[in-house]
């Protein structure tokens, strides 16, 4: 079996930008992405879908996450909505439709089953933790102009050769904050979890 945690980001309850993210328990593989506008709710459910197509084939796919209104979508409302022609059961029109859709087409075109379940944030997990540390630093840098059309994280030059930013002496603990200027990485068969928990 598979296990997956996600998590999604919007640095304004207004809109603005947003990221996502998933990191896989086993293998430590991971990935995150973002949009220049969007909700958190959307980041959620985006953040499910690309768990779903980042994991293909026969195996079981369990995937968890922090939002409740993602898991429900996922796994009670989703067929209802579906089979009532996409509207609620109230007759009313199914928020994030795109995204919703979107997750239904992966999840039905996976060969495996997939299930999903809440968990609570702040959980004391190390994925549940680093997924959401991922999906905060795309929503930034997807913020600050340097997100990517298909949904990466752009590499950026180093940040302290252009302000002067000091660096620190070998073995002199790194700034806080010094991290989001390095770029993140993406997932990868090299990708393990002694490089993702350094």
């Amino acid at each position: 079996m598979i296990i997956v945690s996600t998590d999604g980001s919007s640095l304004s309850d207004s809109g603005g930008a947003i990221g996502w993210a998933w990191v896989a328990h086993g293998s430590g593989r991971f990935d995150a992405g973002g949009a220049a506008d969007g909700s958190a709710q959307v980041a959620e459910l985006t953040a499910l879908r690309r768990a779903v197509e980042a994991h293909p084939g026969d195996e079981p796919l369990f995937v968890e996450s922090g939002s409740q209104y993602a898991i429900r979508c996922a796994s009670e409302w989703l067929d209802a909505w579906k089979a009532n022609g996409w509207r609620t059961a109230t007759g009313g029109a199914v928020q994030h439709l795109d995204a919703v859709q979107s997750l239904d087409r992966v999840i039905e075109g996976r060969s495996g089953p997939v299930r999903f379940r809440w968990v609570r944030g702040h959980v004391d997990s190390p994925f549940t933790e680093r997924a959401r540390e991922l999906a905060w630093l795309a929503a930034e840098d997807w913020a600050a102009g340097r997100g990517e059309t298909d949904g990466q994280l752009l590499e950026e030059p180093d940040a302290g050769e252009q302000t002067g930013a000091r660096h620190p002496e070998a073995g002199e603990p790194e700034p806080v904050g010094a991290r989001r200027h390095q770029p993140v990485p993406t997932s990868g068969p090299g990708w393990e979890l002694d490089t993702l928990f350094d």
